[in-house]
């Protein structure tokens, strides 16, 4: 018997569940982390994880640094060996992905230590008053037998 043009009371209540939450590909998840400085105690950025999507075990990388005395002095290299780890270990991902301003040479350069993949570069995904972004997206497998 149909219920509501469905095959059965599983897929029904399947199609429910999505009305309710959203179709999984956009129900995507945050994780992220305060950077402190170690000697203040001070916020000084934030680095985790968005557009998680668990499902599929993949999730884009973030960070950034609330002003520009804390850059170029390692803190987000530290940082990201401690949030790289935890994407693998703790959210099984088997894909990282990255989207970094083709300008932004100190992000380009981490992507590369961290063994991060360049696979595109796209224009336009952010449009910022007259101003277009055009950025280079990197992937990471934790896994290197997931390729």
């Amino acid at each position: 018997m149909a219920i509501f043009g469905h095959q059965n009371e599983e897929e029904y209540e399947l199609e429910c569940s999505r009305y309710k939450g959203g179709f999984s590909t956009y129900n995507l998840t945050i994780q992220f982390f305060q950077l402190k400085d170690k000697a203040t105690n001070a916020v000084i950025g934030w680095a985790g994880y968005h557009s998680w999507a668990k499902q599929h075990r993949r999730a884009e990388i973030f960070y950034s640094l609330k002003a520009d005395e804390w850059k170029r002095n390692g803190y987000m290299t530290e940082a990201l060996e401690v949030i790289l780890a935890y994407g693998k270990n703790e959210m099984n991902l088997k894909r990282i992905e990255a989207f970094v301003a083709t300008d932004n040479v100190p992000s380009n350069r981490l992507m590369e230590k961290f063994g991060f993949q360049k696979e595109a570069t796209i224009k336009h995904r952010y449009e910022f008053g007259d101003e277009v972004d055009t950025d280079h997206i990197y992937s990471l497998f934790p896994d290197p037998n997931y390729q």
